[in-house]
Formats: structure tokens, sequence, C-alpha cells
């Protein structure tokens, strides 16, 4: 769980950090005209975290079912490549394009490579089980 946590705060951190670098430091006004909506610390969060859990259900129910991780990683980076398109779509260019991209590269990845590594199996203090032959 503190993996999953974790991987959750590295994708809110990092998409944080670029929207702090960009709007009150860069002075870049991240807004979607056409969407008429603002990208704010409150919207990134929302989003991140609706993300995350969604992800991290999902992956809970893939790990059910053999190769569940590789297929959820597959399906994990579909749904990237496609979240891809969203900032297109709303009309965004120039700049804030970009930025609003590097957001979802970031989160992403930190979410993907995070939860990913959360569903890793893991060995008990370092013991190795052995059964003895009779």
């Amino acid at each position: 769980m503190r993996i999953v946590v974790a991987a959750v705060a590295t994708a809110v951190a990092g998409a944080l950090l670029i929207w702090t670098v960009a709007v009150p430091l860069g002075g870049i006004d991240l807004e979607v005209a056409a969407a008429g909506q603002r990208v704010g610390p409150a919207s990134i969060l929302g989003a991140v975290l609706i993300g995350g859990a969604a992800a991290w259900l999902l992956l809970a129910l893939a790990l059910r079912f053999p190769y569940g991780r590789t297929v959820w990683t597959g399906v994990a980076v579909a749904v990237l490549v496609l979240s891809l398109t969203g900032p297109v779509l709303s009309g965004a260019a120039g700049t804030v394009l970009a930025v609003l991209e590097l957001m979802h590269l970031v989160v992403g990845l930190a979410l993907i490579l995070g939860l990913r590594r959360s569903s890793v199996p893991v060995v008990g203090a370092g013991r190795t089980v052995t059964a003895e032959a009779s």
C-alpha cells in the first residue's frame, strides 16, 4: 500500500511542480479557451487522484488473472497515449499544449511505473522457504 500512495503522491507532486514552473514562475496562463477551463492545483489534484484510483482498481482486478500485470501495463500505456489527445482535442495550443502534455506524461509514467512496482510479490524478510526431502 505504501508504494501505491508513493506513486500517487509522486504523480501529484510532478504535475504540481510543472504547474508551478509554468504558471506562477513562467507567467503562462494555463487556460483551455475552447473548454473554458483553467488548470489549477485543485483540478490537478482531483484529476490525479481519480486517475490513480481508477488505475489502482483496474490493477487489482487484473492481478486476479494470468498475465494480469502485463495486460494492465498495456492498457495503462494505451490510456496514457489516449490521454495525450485530450489537450489537443480541447483546443490547447502552443506553450499551453506543451505544458499540459508534459503533465499528462509525468502523471501517467509515475502511476504506471509506481503501480506496476506495487504489484511485484515481496519475499518475506529475505528468507527463502524450501521443502525438506523425506
